[in-house]
């Protein structure tokens, strides 16, 4: 071989060894940084992680369910260390779907973690920060008497200064400037109700804080709340209170609290109590503890990131974190939220709050109580009986035929009451202008026009609020998430009706992509929660308004909808004096009613008992029915269908008796067919005998079999246990038990007169139609009581059938009180 050639093959060889080299080597390994998201919802909490720059989901998302208890009707609780473990089950599993291959050697650099959670579920911590009872969780109702009470006393203080309450109270400036109502579910009602119903809980309590604060701690060691909790839902200034940690010279560490409503409400002491630390959505709590760290299977330098309330959360998550930015959330409600500059207040909105969700942003909230709902409704309307519903495309199409306006049909939304920009509980829904040529078309479309109407009065109204201490340009674009953007003709209808543009995300699962945003800002990977949103958030679509349409819309919003509101009000107020057509229109034309109880009558004689109704032309009649089973009596058994049978056939000529079956029984469902069978108008069932999710379950029974359905609740029994109950809507009658269920004679329990009032006053507030039953001691001296207190039918049995003159001249004696 040459020396040429030789050389020639050494070079051959060489680049060979090389390029195998380069064959046998794997590129760089790309490094990702992950933060995780964790939402803990009122079901499950769930975790999926997101890469830090981009916002791009990695992996999947995991939920794990967790356990919630009922123990009495209308409480709800949970276990706070079922929350700590299930989100090491979640983070657990998130972490291990993130993607992987055998030909990839991805890295993957866990930076930090931020959770959002329920709102004002509240924990009771022991000296060693171990739950001292379950926690009262956010739909928990069982405070709402303490709620009313803030207000009472709020009032009370003001008037008896001769001040105006905002000049008494500034904090309850966020309950629509003043005017309230408060919520059953914030933490202060909920900490006054452990006081004075579990004073040894309250009293051993070291720490009173949220599922927020709990599952920070046990993930940090270190007890801190959130800014945004704070401000919008525990009455405190969120400015005040922020800056409180960053000034070394401040030793007020109340600074921010309401401290003389707390005292004015003898709570002084739950200040103490409340986490001494507070740190705004975004700011970093610290690291993962030794034991946090192996639970979760991350390194210990692993960040957490302070988040807040799942909803206020989502608001991150779908970008509006700026003045003059709007969202709005949509479901069987519509939610609006409105970033503002200045923390300005006005009635018919609430907030706006100083300090969320951001540390240096405030905003406000509006809402329509009944949007989704009532579309349902209509769709569940115009199907007709049976399962078989319209589905919502055809119906969509059928609307999209008819013009703008519906062809002069006009509807108001308001089916359950007006909450923004019109505080009103007892305005009612309406279709103005209904003809002849109208269709199911008609109304569909006129409903969605309604709900974009009250739609753009709120935007307006949270703008003119937010105008009225800043130059804040009104909100040209809104971000929408939820149910309603399913539907592409109620999406554009939002759009021309409120003149706004309307942006979908790509990503629509705001909490978890808040908390995401949140965690990244946190770990340094970007610099500000917007610049995070700018690279995180994506748009998929802008709906725009059709300016053609937006017009003529524009036209009818001033001229019907804003005129038919006030035009109407003072008939539905009148209306709401009615409830149903019976309070005020019985036979006899009295104020109230009087329902004889037969439980009291002659059993030997039930045929001349009941001729005695007849000829007195009673228009409400009581039947109590006791198996003796359920009261464990023998004598606690009375009548039965066939009884109630017998005494509609000799109402035959008076159709219109309202012929209420009180069930004390053991299983009442087994009777609901029967007594609809048998001419029942209404069944009442004792609220104690039933878990709530099988009493909703039952009231849907007895609906759907074409009678009304009305719940006894007994003595011992709080009326606020009912509230989740009568909110569905499923009930139009409470009967207010002054004596214990089961036999008759017994003296009036003055307690009665409290639920009533407190009755009386709730159903104002949430503008429900229901009726108040006051049932057992009635006669000539507590009937006048309870009538007061706002009772709207009165049974008495002892009374009226035992009267010493007979049971006509005892009606009189008791209407003519």
């Amino acid at each position: 071989m040459s020396a040429q050639n030789a050389l020639a093959l050494l070079i051959c060889l060489i680049v060979g060894s090389i390029n195998l080299c380069f064959a046998n080597s794997s590129p760089p390994s790309p490094n990702i940084d992950v933060v995780i998201g964790v939402d803990g919802g009122t079901e499950s909490i769930r975790a999926c992680c997101f890469n830090a720059q981009s916002g791009q989901i990695l992996g999947q998302s995991h939920a794990v369910p967790y356990v919630t208890s009922h123990p009495h009707p209308g409480w709800a609780e949970q276990s706070p260390t079922d929350w700590y473990d299930n989100m090491v089950a979640a983070v657990r599993r998130a972490v291990d779907s993130l993607p992987s291959s055998s030909s990839s050697t991805t890295s993957y650099n866990i930076r930090a973690i931020c959770c959002d959670t329920t709102c004002c579920s509240v924990v009771a911590l022991a000296h060693d920060h171990t739950p001292l009872r379950p926690c009262l969780l956010w739909m928990d109702a069982r405070s709402a008497t303490q709620a009313k009470q803030i207000m009472d006393v709020a009032n009370e203080i003001a008037s008896s200064l001769d001040t105006d309450i905002l000049k008494a109270f500034p904090e309850l400036r966020v309950n629509c400037n003043g005017e309230g109502p408060i919520s059953a579910e914030w933490l202060l009602p909920k900490a006054m109700w452990i006081k004075q119903h579990e004073p040894d809980v309250y009293e051993n309590a070291e720490i009173i804080c949220e599922y927020q604060d709990y599952l920070n701690y046990r993930l940090t060691g270190k007890m801190v709340a959130s800014g945004c909790n704070v401000a919008a839902r525990w009455h405190h200034d969120g400015w005040d209170v922020l800056e409180k940690n960053h000034d070394s010279d401040d030793n007020d560490h109340n600074k921010g609290r309401p401290m003389k409503l707390y005292e004015a409400l003898g709570m002084k002491d739950l200040a103490a109590k409340l986490p001494k630390k507070t740190l705004a959505m975004g700011d970093v709590i610290g690291t993962l503890t030794e034991q946090a760290a192996i639970d979760l299977n991350l390194p210990k330098e692993t960040l957490v990131v302070q988040g807040g309330p799942d909803a206020f959360v989502g608001m991150i998550g779908l970008g509006t974190i700026r003045p003059g930015q709007l969202c709005l959330i949509t479901g069987s409600s519509h939610l609006h939220c409105l970033i503002t500059k200045q923390p300005t207040s006005a009635p018919g909105t609430w907030g706006a709050y100083r300090g969320a969700p951001l540390a240096d942003t405030c905003f406000a909230e509006g809402g329509q109580s009944s949007t989704g709902s009532l579309v349902r409704w209509v769709r569940d309307l115009v199907s007709g009986p049976g399962d078989e519903k319209i589905s919502y495309k055809v119906l969509d199409d059928e609307a999209a035929a008819i013009p703008p306006g519906s062809d002069g049909l006009v509807a108001l939304e308001t089916w359950q009451g007006s909450r923004t920009p019109h505080t009103d509980p007892l305005a009612r829904g309406s279709f103005a202008g209904l003809t002849l040529a109208h269709s199911r078309a008609h109304m569909f479309r006129s409903i969605l026009e309604a709900v974009c109407y009250g739609t753009r009065a709120c935007f307006d109204a949270l703008e003119t609020a937010a105008s009225q201490r800043s130059d804040m340009p009104n909100a040209h674009e809104v971000v929408i998430a939820g149910g309603a953007t399913r539907s592409p003709l109620w999406l554009q209808l939002h759009a021309d009706v409120t003149g706004r543009s309307f942006l979908i995300n790509e990503n629509t699962d705001g909490p978890l992509l808040g908390c995401a945003i949140l965690a990244s800002v946190g770990a340094g990977i970007h610099a500000s929660v917007d610049d995070a949103v700018e690279n995180m958030i994506r748009r998929e679509r802008k709906i725009e308004p059709r300016e053609d349409v937006r017009k003529v819309y524009d036209r009818l919003y001033k001229e019907l909808y804003l005129k038919l509101r006030p035009g109407v009000k003072e008939v539905f107020h009148a209306i709401s004096e009615v409830r149903g057509g019976d309070a005020s229109e019985g036979r006899d034309n009295q104020p109230y009613i009087i329902s004889p109880s037969l439980l009291a009558a002659d059993w030997s004689d039930m045929k001349g008992e009941v001729q005695k109704c007849i000829d007195a032309g009673v228009s409400h009649l009581h039947v109590d029915v006791f198996d003796g089973v359920y009261l464990d009596s023998p004598y606690a058994l009375t009548f039965g269908p066939q009884m109630v049978s017998a005494i509609r056939k000799r109402f035959v000529e008076h159709p219109e008796l309202v012929l209420d079956i009180h069930l004390c029984v053991d299983r009442p469902a087994r009777y609901a067919a029967a007594m609809a069978e048998s001419g029942a108008s209404r069944v009442i069932f004792m609220f104690e005998a039933l878990r709530l999710d099988e009493a909703v379950e039952f009231a849907q029974t007895i609906t759907s079999l074409g009678m009304s359905c009305g719940v006894s609740i007994n003595p011992d029994t709080s009326i606020s246990d009912i509230y989740p109950l009568l909110e569905t809507g499923l009930v139009d009658l409470v009967d207010i038990l002054a004596v214990e269920p089961g036999f008759g004679g017994q003296e009036f329990n003055p307690v009665s007169e409290h639920k009533i009032k407190d009755l009386q006053g709730w159903r104002q507030e949430r503008g429900i139609d229901l009726q108040i039953l006051v049932d057992g001691g009635i006669n000539s001296k507590t009937i006048k009581r309870v009538v007061q207190a706002g009772a709207d039918i009165c049974v008495a049995g002892t009374a009226i059938f035992r009267h010493k003159d007979g049971f006509s001249a005892a009606l009189k004696e008791l209407h003519d009180q």
